[in-house]
C-alpha cells in the first residue's frame, strides 16, 4: 500500500484541481481569504511507517484512539515561501488538534480548512497540548513538540511527523506519511548451534536481557525504560527447517532517542543525570548486558535519526557481523522463502533437499559472506531457470556477499524450443517481462489502487494514477550480483538451446533490462554441455563464468572452472564442436554499453572475450582492496580483501576474513 499511496501523491500534485483556507479559531491574526476564494483541503493519511517494535503499535486507525495518553494530530500550515526560508513565526494554521476518521484527518471542531496559496503542511502525532510555545521561529523548534516527557525513562510512544506541499491545484487529495521521529532502532542478533547458550528469555520487563544499558540508567524499581527492549521469539530462536540446516537465531531491538535539542549540554531531555546527550556511543560501550553473555560496540557511532543500527554475534563461532535487513535467513525454510530478500546470518546446508527448487528474487539478498552448501538440482521448473536464485528480476534487484559451496546441477532440457537458462548462483539475471506477466501485475495493482482511493475522484484522474504506476513494470533496470564466489560446481547440462555458466546462465535480456556482476569469483569445478552425446546440440551457449551477457556488464571477476559445450558437426567437418568460452560469450550485435571488463580466467581458450585476460605474472589483477569487514559491508565500493599473486594465491573477497571474537 505504501507504494501505492507515494505515487497518488506525486500524481495528485499534478493532476487533482481544488482549493481552500483555513476556518479554525486557532489561526493568527492577519488578514484571511473569505471563505468563497478558499479551496477547501482534504487530508488523509497515507501511511505510517512501522518501526516493526511492540512499542510503537500505531496504525491509522490507532491514531485518535487513546495509546497510553496519546492521541491525535497536531497541525500546522505555512505559507510555502515562509517555511522554505526557515521562518516559522507565522504560521496560517497552528498546533490545531484533529481527528482521523476514516483516513481522512479532519478538525477535533468538525471545522474546515481552506487555502488560497502555496502552503506546507506538518503534522505531528502525538498531538500536544502541554507545549510551552506553539509559534516555532525556526525548523529546530519543531523537534520541541514532540517531547511531552521530561523524564526519558517514561517515554512508552515513538512520535511522527508528516510533511507536504499544497496548493490549491493537489488539494482534493493531499496525502501525508507519517514518519517515526527522534528514535533510533537498534538490533542485536544472536546465532548459535546450542540455544541452551541464548540468554536467559525475558518479558521485556524484567531487565534480564538489556540493550544500551548506559543510556539513563533508572535504578528504582519502576524502571519503565525496560518495556524498550523487546525480544522476537518466533520464528526466530525456534529449530530450523529441516533441523540440520542451520542455526538457531535470537534478536532483540530496543529504540532510543536522539537528543536534537541545540540546548543539549545545558539541557539535556534525559533524564537527570544524563550521559546520551551527545547522541554518541563510544567503542567498547556496553552494547547488550545479560546473565550468560555481555556484547560491546564494536565501534564508535554518533546516531543518527531514523536510523536502523544492526549487530550480529555467533555465540558459537565467534563471528561479529552486521545484517542489512530485518528479514533474517537461518534455514533450509528461511531461504526457500527469500524471494524479497533478506540476510543471512549462518551456513544453510541444503545436504537433506534433494532437488532444490530455485528462488525468484525481486529484492536484495545479503549473504553476509556465509556459505549455501551441497544444492542439488536435478529438476527443472516451468520458467526453466535454474540455479540456487533462478532469476533475479527487477531494478536494483540484487544478490551480494554470498558463499556457493559445492552445488550440483544435472539437467536436461526437455522442451528444446524454449531456452533453458543455466547457472550455479543464477539462471537469469533480470529477464524481461512478459506480455502476460506486465497484464497481470497490471490488473493486481489496478485492484490495489481502485481500494486505496477516495470516493469521488474522475476517472481520468484515476486511469493517470494506473499509468503512472505501470511505468515501474515496462522501465527494465539492472539487476546487480555483487561480491559472491561459488567453489566447486559441477554442472551437467544436455539438450539443444541451452545458455550454461559456472556462475550465471544469462546476464541481463536486452538493451533495458541489464545485469551487471562485479567482484565475483567461480573457484575450479566444471561445466559440461552435450559432452557425452553431441550429435544433436544446436544453439548452446556456454562460458566458464557466464553462458551469455546479453545486456549490461561483467566487471572485475574471474573463474578458474573448465568449461566444455559441444554442438554437432558443421559439414565437412566429422568432430563435434566446442563452443563453450573460457569466461563468457557476449551476444552480437552488442547493445550500447554491454561489456565484460577487468576480468581474468584460467583457460583464455581462443577467439577469447574482449575485457577477458588469463592469469599470468605479466597480467594479474589490480583491482583494490577493502579491509573493513563486517562494519562496511553495506557500503563497499569493491569486495576485494586479498588480490593474491600467483595461480596457487588467488584473490579473495573481504568477507573470506570474518571478524571473529576470542571467547
Amino acid at each position: 500500500m505504501t507504494r501505492t499511496m507515494k505515487y497518488i501523491i506525486y500524481a495528485c500534485a499534478v493532476l487533482l484541481t481544488v482549493a481552500f483556507y483555513s476556518c479554525s479559531d486557532d489561526r493568527l491574526e492577519h488578514e484571511q481569504p473569505i471563505k468563497a476564494d478558499g479551496t477547501l483541503l482534504n487530508l488523509y493519511i497515507g501511511s505510517v511507517d512501522q518501526p516493526s517494535t511492540r512499542l510503537a503499535e500505531l496504525t491509522v486507525d490507532e491514531i485518535s484512539k487513546d495509546n497510553r495518553g496519546k492521541k491525535n494530530v497536531g497541525l500546522y500550515i505555512y505559507y510555502q515561501d515562509d517555511y522554505s526560508a526557515n521562518d516559522l513565526t507565522k504560521p496560517y494554521v497552528r498546533n490545531l488538534e484533529c481527528e482521523v476518521l476514516d483516513g481522512k484527518i479532519v478538525p477535533k471542531d468538525k471545522g474546515d480548512i481552506y487555502i488560497y496559496d502555496r502552503m506546507t503542511i506538518v503534522a505531528f502525532y502525538p498531538y500536544n497540548s502541554d507545549a510551552n510555545d506553539y509559534t516555532f521561529k525556526s525548523k529546530n523548534d519543531e523537534k520541541r513538540y514532540p517531547i511531552t516527557e521530561g523524564d526519558y525513562s517514561r517515554q512508552y510512544y515513538i512520535p511522527y511527523r508528516a510533511q507536504a506541499n499544497v496548493n490549491p491545484t493537489n488539494a482534493y487529495y493531499v496525502s501525508l506519511n507519517l514518519v517515526p521521529q527522534q528514535t533510533v532502532k537498534i538490533q542485536v542478533v544472536l546465532v548459535s548451534d546450542n540455544e541452551s547458550l541464548f540468554p536467559e528469555n525475558t518479558d521485556g520487563k524484567d531487565g534480564k536481557v538489556k540493550l544500551v544499558p548506559g543510556i539513563d540508567p533508572q535504578g528504582d524499581a519502576e524502571d519503565r525504560r525496560e518495556n524498550w527492549v523487546d525480544i522476537v521469539a518466533q520464528p526466530y530462536g525456534g529449530t530450523p527447517d529441516p533441523a540440520s540446516s542451520g542455526s538457531h537465531v535470537q534478536r532483540y531491538t530496543s529504540y532510543i532517542w536522539r537528543n536534537n535539542d541545540p540546548k543539549s549540554i545545558n539541557n539535556p531531555h534525559h533524564g537527570d543525570t544524563p550521559n546520551h546527550n551527545d547522541n554518541t556511543f563510544k567503542k567498547g560501550d556496553v552494547l547488550l548486558q545479560s546473565d550468560k553473555l555481555t556484547l560491546f560496540f564494536p565501534e564508535d557511532l554518533n546516531i543518527q535519526e531514523g536510523n536502523v543500527y544492526r549487530y550480529g554475534y555467533n555465540i558459537t563461532t565467534g563471528e561479529m557481523f552486521i545484517p542489512t535487513s530485518d528479514n533474517l535467513i537461518y534455514d533450509v525454510a528461511s531461504l526457500a522463502s527469500a524471494g524479497g530478500g533478506g540476510y543471512q546470518v549462518c551456513d544453510v546446508d541444503l545436504k537433506d533437499v534433494v532437488n532444490w527448487t530455485p528462488v525468484n528474487l525481486t529484492g536484495t539478498y545479503d549473504g553476509g559472506g556465509h556459505a549455501v552448501k551441497n544444492m542439488k538440482i536435478t529438476g527443472i521448473q516451468a520458467d526453466r531457470n535454474v540455479g540456487l536464485f533462478g532469476s533475479v528480476t527487477g531494478d536494483g534487484a540484487m544478490v551480494k556477499n554470498l558463499y556457493l559451496e559445492e552445488p550440483v546441477i544435472t539437467v536436461t532440457n526437455p522442451d528444446e524450443n524454449q531456452t533453458l537458462h543455466v547457472g550455479s548462483l543464477v539462471g537469469q539475471l533480470n529477464r524481461a517481462l512478459t506480455p502476460e506477466e506486465i497484464e497481470q501485475r497490471i490488473a493486481a495493482l489496478r485492484d490495489e489502487l481502485a481500494a486505496s482511493l477516495p470516493p469521488g475522484l474522475p476517472q481520468s484522474v484515476i486511469d493517470a494514477l494506473l499509468a503512472d504506476l505501470i511505468k515501474d513494470y515496462t522501465g527494465g533496470g539492472t539487476s546487480n550480483i555483487q561480491g559472491c564466489k561459488v567453489s566447486e560446481p559441477v554442472i551437467t547440462v544436455r539438450g539443444n538451446n541451452v545458455v550454461v555458466g559456472g556462475f550465471a546462465g544469462t546476464v541481463g535480456s536486452d538493451k533495458d533490462y541489464k545485469g551487471a556482476i562485479k567482484d565475483s569469483y567461480v573457484s575450479g569445478g566444471s561445466v559440461k554441455v552435450n559432452t557425452d552425446d553431441a550429435s544433436k546440440g544446436e544453439n548452446v551457449w556456454v562460458g566458464a563464468f557466464a553462458g551469455v551477457l546479453k545486456g549490461g556488464t561483467i566487471t572485475n571477476s574471474y573463474t578458474t572452472a573448465t568449461a566444455e559445450g559441444y554442438v554437432k558437426p558443421t559439414l565437412p567437418a566429422t568432430e563435434p564442436e566446442d563452443v563453450a568460452k573460457g569466461f563468457a560469450n557476449v551476444v552480437t550485435p552488442t547493445p550500447t554499453g554491454t561489456r565484460v571488463s577487468g576480468s581474468f580466467t584460467a583457460d583464455l581458450k581462443e577467439n577469447a572475450e574482449s575485457g577477458v585476460s588469463e592469469f599470468s605474472s605479466a597480467s594479474w589483477p589490480s583491482w583494490g582492496t577493502t579491509a573493513e569487514w563486517p562494519k562496511a559491508n553495506s557500503t563497499l565500493g569493491n569486495y576485494w580483501g586479498n588480490l593474491g599473486s600467483t595461480p596457487s594465491n588467488y584473490p579473495t573477497l573481504v568477507w573470506e576474513t570474518p571478524l571473529n571474537v576470542k571467547k
